[in-house]
């Protein structure tokens, strides 16, 4: 191990990190270019603003008359949320395995096999762009509609092309980029006529939309100077919370631990679906700095890329970034993961795994989508972490994995010894 984490596994993790698991809203957030070099899904010209990632596939699907008895092609590595909007028009959702690259696996198909089939959705894992043109010629010759999944690539370039404009229809999450705390996008290759205009929230949703975000920004010391005010709103968010039904303000953010049911309920009733993004979320996508997203993010990955490669047992899952990508997460594989997983979720650092998948999910020889699920750490890396955040993340991480190998040699030890 390198010498700079050579005292790491004497670090205690009772103090955990207090780091932010998404950006938070700050005086940087709009400090700067509307515009990045990058091209974004949000360049489109037309654009529709939703509650949420998830609420777009659902208007999508339902845009391009997807219902009971229809299939719709899915990825193995997925969360949940992507599936759920499937299901719940009563479709049937097809599952389709990745290879080591994260693209899908195609040579598996035949034409009986797309019975019935008639969507396809593909995403952009981690941020990182994957190859297109070739999925799209091939939903084009068995005519089958694609959604491009950008829930994590808000910006990018794929096979020449910015992301988002393969797709038949193409989805982003905002807050995964953006310091907000709802909203997701849709847009569309041939424009979003059949797609019907979304509901605004309420009054006391609205307010809360901006209450949080800045509420967090607060809590992580990013809005120096206006304490008292903050303080203010967070009294009357609290308020909010206590008046408002679940269903007033769809949550934006991953679903967490959960089951079907609890996936599928952000579809009960339907049109929960059909409202919008808040005002502040739009706000702040027309001025917040693109420019320094995209920098920053690509700095924090290639910092990270660098602070793991001495950590055994870890290695990052791809360390070389492309070019035209900004990345929504650091993904890392980790040799042991159920060893450590808890402890550094517990240790503050910034990390999930797509670990909860749809029930009847099949496994399949040669299916990464299987191993990335427990294997593949998503580690953030978004523009309001800094370089000392990442540094202590690392820290903390290397100290987890060198004590849970130091216990495992000593068990070793000692098992042999007893023999």
């Amino acid at each position: 191990m390198d010498s700079k984490f050579a005292d790491a596994s004497m670090m205690s993790i009772e103090e955990p990190l207090v780091l932010p698991r998404l950006p938070a809203l700050g005086w940087a957030t709009f400090a700067g270019p509307k515009r990045s070099p990058v091209p974004s899904v949000l360049d489109a010209r037309d654009i529709r603003f939703t509650a949420s990632g998830r609420a777009a596939i659902a208007l999508a699907l339902r845009a391009l008359g997807v219902g009971p008895d229809d299939r719709v092609l899915v990825p193995t590595y997925h969360c949940p949320t992507m599936i759920s909007p499937i299901v719940a028009l009563g479709a049937q959702p097809v599952f389709f395995a990745i290879d080591a690259t994260g693209a899908p696996r195609l040579d598996a198909w035949t034409a009986r096999d797309l019975q019935g089939v008639r969507a396809m959705i593909a995403a952009h894992y981690f941020g990182l762009p994957q190859p297109m043109a070739k999925l799209r010629a091939f939903c084009d010759e068995h005519r089958i509609a694609l959604i491009e999944d950008c829930a994590h690539a808000l910006f990018g370039v794929s096979d020449g092309r910015p992301v988002g404009q393969w797709g038949d229809f193409a989805i982003a999450s905002l807050t995964k980029f953006l310091p907000v705390v709802d909203g997701g996008c849709l847009v569309a290759a041939h424009g979003l006529a059949d797609v019907p205009s979304l509901a605004p929230l309420s009054l006391g949703a609205e307010l809360k939309s901006f209450a949080n975000a800045a509420e967090i920004g607060a809590r992580y010391g990013r809005v120096i100077g206006v304490n008292r005010l903050l303080s203010g709103l967070f009294e009357l968010t609290t308020k909010l919370r206590a008046q408002r039904r679940a269903s007033d303000f769809p949550n934006g953010l991953s679903s967490g631990a959960g089951d079907v049911g609890q996936w599928l309920a952000d579809f009960e009733p339907p049109v929960a679906v059909q409202r919008t993004a808040s005002r502040w979320t739009r706000w702040t996508v027309r001025h917040a700095h693109r420019a320094r997203i995209v920098a920053m993010r690509r700095c924090n990955y290639a910092l990270l890329t660098r602070l793991v490669a001495d950590i055994p047992g870890v290695r990052a899952l791809e360390p070389i970034l492309p070019e035209s990508a900004a990345p929504y997460v650091f993904p890392l594989w980790v040799d042991r993961p159920e060893a450590v997983y808890q402890d550094v979720r517990a240790a503050g650092i910034p990390v999930f795994r797509w670990d909860e998948v749809w029930p009847g999910r099949p496994v399949s020889a040669g299916d990464c989508g299987i191993a990335w699920s427990t294997h593949v750490f998503q580690i953030g890396c978004h523009q309001d972490l800094k370089a000392d955040d990442l540094v202590a993340m690392v820290r903390a991480f290397a100290g987890i994995i060198g004590g849970r190998s130091a216990a495992t040699n000593e068990y070793r030890e000692e098992s042999l010894t007893a023999r």
